[in-house]
């Protein structure tokens, strides 16, 4: 084992951006630690500042503007909820003002995106409820926790969208290859485990664990995609903006081929049968023709030469479909 493969990441994670995602939390939590301390209220409060650098920092090239809103927004409601159940109870802490405050966040939250609840929301509700600032006579402050924990968390906030979106600018381009050559990598897994189950050389089972998360790694580099797509803050070239298109529809297809194989996993007892020579070195091609792929250097990829006669079964229909299907992948590459 050499020191590249000891300390170097998966392959898998350089394609998602994971070296330029540290150094992109390295600077930015360097930005917001010193920008923090530069403030005297914000000084009181660093863990809030580098808490809402690191939740706003995305690790895929979105500006995440509207997230970063939606947390702040969160956060604002659920501290002023929560502040005022403080208040209400006349600043009497205890497990009632806990669970109010966690619950009227939560369904802020909720109310705002139904999707997701901000871990920073539920930061701020528990931060109200503990951390309560004293007033120049000692007395606590819902108010002064309010404005501490808001500004704090909002110039994390603006950081890291600063970030998000100065990081955007610099690696837009080669995302779309990359996050392709990634889901190109999860389809030859997906094709080998396939192939390996046809010739009876893996288990059902152990065909199904593998292929869910490929499923899965599909549809997030997908929702990556669509998220850099639908991006207005950022000003691209035309053609840049076609090719995440293209990239996209690559994806859509990939994920095609990758179903077709999967649904091999469900032929009935009386459906299996042997390959037929064919259909054994269509696998072995499309495998091998994937391989030598390098989406990276060049979107070519090479067409096949097999001729799939159909049987007029359940396989046999799968394989024809697949062979339809690369070829419109083929024909995608080339508009690039």
């Amino acid at each position: 084992m050499n020191v590249l493969t000891l300390f170097g990441l998966k392959k898998e994670a350089v394609l998602l951006d994971s070296w330029l995602y540290i150094f992109k939390a390295m600077v930015a939590i360097s930005v917001g630690f010193v920008v923090g301390n530069a403030f005297a209220i914000t000084r009181l409060d660093m863990i809030s500042v580098l808490l809402g650098v690191m939740y706003n920092l995305e690790p895929i090239n979105v500006n995440a503007f509207k997230g970063g809103i939606n947390q702040l927004l969160a956060s604002s409601l659920g501290a002023l909820t929560t502040g005022l159940l403080i208040v209400l109870f006349n600043y009497q802490i205890s497990f009632i003002t806990v669970a109010l405050g966690i619950g009227f966040t939560l369904y802020i939250a909720l109310k705002i995106d139904y999707r997701m609840v901000s871990p920073v929301a539920i930061f701020t509700s528990i931060y109200m409820n503990q951390l309560l600032q004293s007033d120049a006579q000692g007395l606590p402050s819902v108010w002064l926790t309010f404005r501490l924990r808001i500004v704090a968390l909002g110039l994390g906030v603006l950081i890291a969208l600063v970030f998000n979106y100065l990081f955007s600018l610099l690696y837009y381009q080669k995302i779309g290859r990359k996050r392709l050559e990634y889901v190109k990598r999860m389809t030859i897994l997906a094709f080998e485990q396939s192939h390996a189950h046809l010739k009876q050389n893996l288990s059902a089972d152990q065909m199904q664990a593998v292929m869910t998360g490929v499923f899965n790694d599909i549809d997030m580099v997908r929702s990556n995609l669509e998220a850099i797509q639908q991006e207005r803050l950022i000003i691209h070239p035309k053609h840049e903006r076609k090719q995440i298109d293209v990239y996209l529809n690559a994806i859509i297809e990939l994920k095609l081929l990758v179903h077709l194989s999967y649904d091999n996993l469900y032929l009935q007892e009386d459906q299996m049968r042997d390959l037929t020579s064919e259909e054994d070195r269509f696998f072995i091609d499309l495998i091998d023709a994937l391989k030598k792929s390098d989406f990276l250097q060049s979107p070519r990829l090479s067409e096949l030469n097999v001729e799939i006669k159909p049987v007029q079964d359940r396989l046999s229909d799968n394989i024809v479909m697949m062979s339809k299907s690369y070829a419109r992948l083929c024909a995608l590459m080339k508009s690039l």
